[in-house]
């Protein structure tokens, strides 16, 4: 049988002795635990033997319960097996990499004398490195075939580092070999390098030579007259890194491939649509690769770089305008594909394997809840980040291209595109899990509807599309009983207020009060907070936090009304002719809209049968009945005092009357 074979059946056979004790640790555990309830149940039931006849016990339940030390010791022996031999690392691996350093310092330093005393020159040099790099891949091949793999493995890289750096130095250093010539060579020892570590299952082998691939272009400069070739030598490195990794399921060697094939196009020569296309089909292949083994961080990894070199050397490139943001689409578009149902990895098998790892091993769940979380959230990272990352890039794209002046609709009719894009997909692209849930793609889609119109409007026209956005979403999100529609329709009711008062410091001069354009916004913004509220007694089944909400929202509709309702009429006065002879009418305008406001609070408490509301139209009525002792009534003259607490007096009884009435009700029902 070859050594290979051999190797790789001892492998597999390992494998198989950790699984089965993980299974007999898990049999034990479930018998054990069958014994005690079923010992459990037979002290249950009555002593009386005439009265309890009693099965005969199953070969199973026969057997006596395992103690603890007999149930942890599966788990153990487990732990004992899977833990690292740290004595065989410190004492093999280590010692052996110290000793390969020294003997390469050693042989360093021997050669720096030899140069220094003119014991040898420069070919000379160049042909002892490379058959001292011949001599350790020989020797470590031999030493590998005799039982010591790691430590064969080990040497033979040595090797083909010190044939790789003797190349370099033919060329670079003494210029002995043509460039070109030099970079083949290099070339060569890598791939000999890579398909040893391919044939020999070592991944920190053809990693080594994976990064002797991408240092390659550098340290040797080949001039040429074609720009496809140094982009053709990355893709085809890059590629090939790639399928290796997936076959041989190597997340390492696929790390260094998406590190090294998104960060090296940045030394690359070409033409734009060149760098472009390659940016897009590595960002692709790289997907593709992680998501077929569920590796979230490499698909993380690829991601973030991929835009960031296309970012970063666009325009060292010379790609802009149209072809910036068309490129950018096509960055998107393989995400998109690549990355349906990404947040389904996580959900079910890292969980599983978790409670597999609990129930084998007995070890505390502990982080599981950490990671699920973790991966979770980089399951958001790849499906949430592409469209924002295109929207982006399409708007910078757009400013140093011909449609610059039509940049902000292009910006908005994009925005609504891919909101529409979203929500169909988590419509009609079943119900998916985690990141790729119906919940987050109709998320990301409303986000998109609702940051659509900042990209052409401002102050108060985009409240107003707000309004009218958050009248359709919850209108839709009522009648369809869509809880999500109806978040995005409180939303955007939330955004518009707030907008309102941030940009009242714009508001134009000349807008009329209570019936300006302005005045007419805020009412649309506090109507709607207040109909979103209402429209959920149509609502069924409604969230609990929807239930907790509505009280919330009336109460923010009602006090947004009381500051908009005294906002106005301090500019309606303010707008009159000698605004000072006004101050007194203006004082009592206030007064009497708290008081009257108070009056609605109450009739509607008392209407609804609702005690808040009732409260918080007590509350109003003692702040304005005591603005009006206070401050109203300090200056006035003795008729305008004696109309003024009439007036009070007439509202103030009136509630009390309305009180005394309603506890009187409350008396004869009871």
């Amino acid at each position: 049988m070859p050594q290979d074979e051999r190797e790789h059946l001892e492998q597999r056979l390992r494998e198989l002795e950790l699984w089965s004790e993980r299974f007999r640790g898990l049999l034990q555990e479930l018998r054990a635990d069958f014994n005690r309830l079923e010992s459990e149940s037979v002290e249950k039931l009555p002593s009386r033997e005439s009265e309890v006849q009693v099965a005969p016990t199953s070969p199973v339940s026969a057997q006596p319960p395992a103690s603890p030390e007999e149930r942890s010791a599966p788990a153990r022996r487990w732990a004992d097996m899977a833990r690292p031999d740290l004595e065989f690392l410190l004492g093999a691996r280590g010692l052996l990499l110290i000793g390969v350093t020294a003997l390469v310092f050693a042989v360093g330093f021997f050669v720096k004398e030899a140069v220094e005393r003119g014991w040898i020159g420069p070919s000379v040099r160049v042909l002892l490195g490379a058959a001292v790099g011949l001599v350790a891949i020989v020797a470590g091949e031999r030493i590998r075939a005799a039982g010591y793999r790691v430590y064969g493995l080990w040497l033979a890289a040595g090797g083909f580092s010190a044939v790789y750096l003797s190349i370099w130095a033919s060329a670079a250093l003494y210029a002995l070999m043509p460039s070109a010539l030099a970079f083949a060579l290099m070339v060569i020892v890598v791939t000999v390098a890579a398909a040893l570590g391919l044939i020999r299952g070592a991944e920190s082998f053809v990693s080594l030579a994976a990064f002797g691939g991408y240092l390659a272009p550098l340290l040797i400069q080949v001039e040429t007259d074609s720009p496809l070739f140094g982009l053709a030598y990355l893709g085809a490195l890059t590629i090939a890194g790639l399928v290796a990794a997936q076959r041989a399921r190597w997340v390492w060697l696929a790390t260094l491939s998406v590190i090294g094939g998104t960060v090296m196009i940045l030394a690359g020569e070409g033409g734009p649509h060149l760098h472009g296309t390659y940016v897009v089909v590595i960002l692709g292949a790289s997907l593709a690769v992680a998501r077929s083994r569920i590796w979230h961080a490499v698909s993380l990894l690829a991601l973030l770089l991929a835009w960031a070199s296309f970012w970063t050397g666009s325009e060292s490139w010379g790609l802009a305008g149209v072809a910036f943001a068309g490129y950018a689409a096509g960055l998107w578009v393989v995400a998109l594909i690549a990355c349906v149902g990404v947040g389904d990895w996580l959900a079910d098998r890292t969980r599983q394997g978790y409670l597999a790892a609990k129930a084998q091993s007995g070890a505390p769940i502990g982080s599981l809840e950490a990671d699920v979380l973790i991966g979770e959230v980089k399951g958001l990272a790849i499906t949430l980040l592409p469209p924002w990352f295109l929207l982006g890039s399409v708007m910078a794209g757009l400013s140093e291209s011909r449609y610059q002046e039509q940049r902000e609709e292009i910006g908005l009719a994009l925005a609504l595109f891919l909101g529409a894009l979203y929500l169909g997909l988590a419509t009609w692209g079943g119900p998916g899990k985690g990141a790729a849930s119906q919940l987050w793609r109709r998320a990301l889609g409303y986000s998109f509807w609702l940051f659509g119109p900042t990209m052409l409007w401002g102050n108060a026209a985009v409240v107003r599309a707000w309004v009218v956005e958050g009248i359709a979403l919850s209108g839709f999100g009522v009648l369809r009983n869509s809880v999500e529609a109806r978040t995005a329709g409180l939303t955007a009711f939330g955004l518009g207020a707030l907008t309102y008062w941030g940009a009242l410091t714009v508001r134009p001069a000349a807008d009329a009060a209570f019936v300006g354009a302005w005045a007419l916004t805020g009412l649309a913004a506090c109507g709607g907070l207040a109909a979103w509220a209402l429209a959920l007694t149509h609502s069924s089944p409604l969230r609990d936090w929807e239930r907790q909400l509505r009280p919330v929202a009336l109460l923010a509709a009602g006090a947004f009304f009381l500051a908009w309702g005294t906002g106005e009429l301090v500019r309606f006065f303010d707008l009159l002719d000698e605004p000072a002879r006004w101050n007194l009418a203006r004082d009592l305008s206030i007064s009497g809209f708290w008081m009257l406001y108070a009056v609605a609070l109450l009739t509607l408490g008392f209407w609804l049968e609702r005690p808040p509301i009732r409260w918080a139209g007590l509350a109003m009525a003692l702040i304005a009945a005591g603005k009006v002792f206070a401050y109203d009534l300090a200056a006035l003259s003795r008729l305008y005092r004696i109309g003024s607490f009439v007036a009070l007096a007439l509202v103030l009884l009136a509630l009390s009357f309305r009180y005394q009435r309603l506890r009187r009700d409350q008396d004869d029902r009871a």
